[in-house]
């Protein structure tokens, strides 16, 4: 009589967390991508695809609303931007509302304020209606071939710290984000007269932008050469 007790089933694959067995490659063939495999192979029934993760610009600040700005720089850029938008909307002069509504989206500027979201910004600041609101900044994004989804952390902040240097000295100053044949360009708004506020204010762009450069070189030499840990 076999006294042996009948193995049990082990845990499953999935139980244990470990990876599936890709398919046997023949020596000398590309093996496929672990996505594609597990489509051909029946493990899958849909085709996982990757987004590459967007680079997030570090910011060790506790209260800081967005990264690499100065929350009072924020608020005044936001600030100036809604009493410009408001006038527009008062005025019925409707493409500058549709370009101040989408670049509102585009820098994601409700931060400044700790408000929920473009809606909330729209509806109870700038005094638009939010589904009015939402229509003309993806009319104007269709005009421009763009989306209206936030620009980069890096874009963001440089954006934001022009802006915030130039309204120092100009109230009406302003950076605009434009495509020009396919590509995002900056520009500067701003008087040209006086040329000697001018060229201050230019100069005081260009040192806001100097201190955003030094944070991203520092960033980036650290993520090609990430630190050990001190237990390493």
């Amino acid at each position: 009589m076999n006294s042996r007790k009948p193995r049990r089933p082990g845990p499953s694959r999935a139980a244990t967390g470990r990876p599936h067995r890709r398919t046997e490659v023949t020596p000398g063939t590309r093996q496929l991508p672990r996505e594609i495999d597990d489509l051909a192979s029946g493990r899958s029934d849909r085709l996982q695809t990757r987004r590459k993760p967007q680079e997030r610009l570090s910011d060790g600040r506790a209260g800081g609303l967005i990264p690499g700005v100065a929350n009072p720089d924020g608020r005044r850029v936001l600030d100036a931007r809604v009493g410009r938008l408001r006038r527009a909307a008062e005025g019925g002069d409707e493409a500058e509302l549709c370009r101040g509504l989408l670049e509102l989206r585009h820098m994601a500027l409700w931060r400044a304020r700790q408000l929920t979201g473009f809606a909330a910004l729209a509806e109870d600041v700038v005094g638009v209606e939010a589904a009015r609101a939402q229509a003309l900044s993806e009319a104007e994004a269709e005009r421009r071939g763009t989306g209206t989804e936030p620009l980069p952390d890096a874009a963001v902040a440089l954006w934001l710290r022009a802006e915030a240097a130039l309204l120092d000295y100009h109230a009406q100053a302003q950076v605009e984000v434009a495509v020009v044949e396919g590509e995002l360009q900056m520009r500067a708004k701003l008087p040209l007269f006086p040329p000697e506020r001018c060229a201050e204010a230019l100069s005081a762009m260009g040192r806001r932008a100097g201190g955003l450069a030094r944070v991203i070189a520092e960033e980036n030499a650290q993520r090609r050469h990430p630190r050990k840990s001190e237990d390493d």
